[in-house]
């Protein structure tokens, strides 16, 4: 007996978690993307490189493959699970950039995306 929300095909509740985790982050992403963009050269000497519209296009870009690992995920995609895989993988090796100036942050940040590299690896259901 099948109940809403359970599951859907083979996908397990952790594939599930992964697909929406990576949906929301794909989705602040890119808000906070096409913000860094307009917002231009306002913190132009805060950041690795001279330009926060270089960090707003990485952000646009890394969020949208974000979302597009989601939605495959979501739709039982295999590709999606490796494409969610390295997003994450990808997502941590950046937030060790952060590691002192939020050391909370990336501590939660290394867990979520610790999750959803387990969610997406662990297989399907029997």
């Amino acid at each position: 007996m099948s109940s809403i929300g359970s599951r859907t095909g083979d996908r397990t509740g952790w594939a599930t978690f992964a697909a929406i985790w990576l949906i929301i982050a794909g989705s602040f992403n890119v808000v906070e993307g096409i913000t860094a963009i307009h917002r231009g050269n306002y913190l132009a000497n805060e950041f690795l490189f001279s330009s926060q519209d270089v960090w707003g296009w990485i952000l646009l870009i890394f969020g949208l493959v974000q979302l597009v690992a989601g939605f495959m995920v979501f739709s039982d995609n295999p590709n999606g699970n490796l494409l969610g895989v390295c997003a994450a993988s990808f997502a941590i090796f950046i937030w060790f950039f952060f590691l002192f100036a939020a050391p909370l942050g990336v501590l939660i940040a290394l867990i979520i995306n610790g999750m959803v590299i387990y969610g997406l690896t662990t297989g399907r259901e029997p």
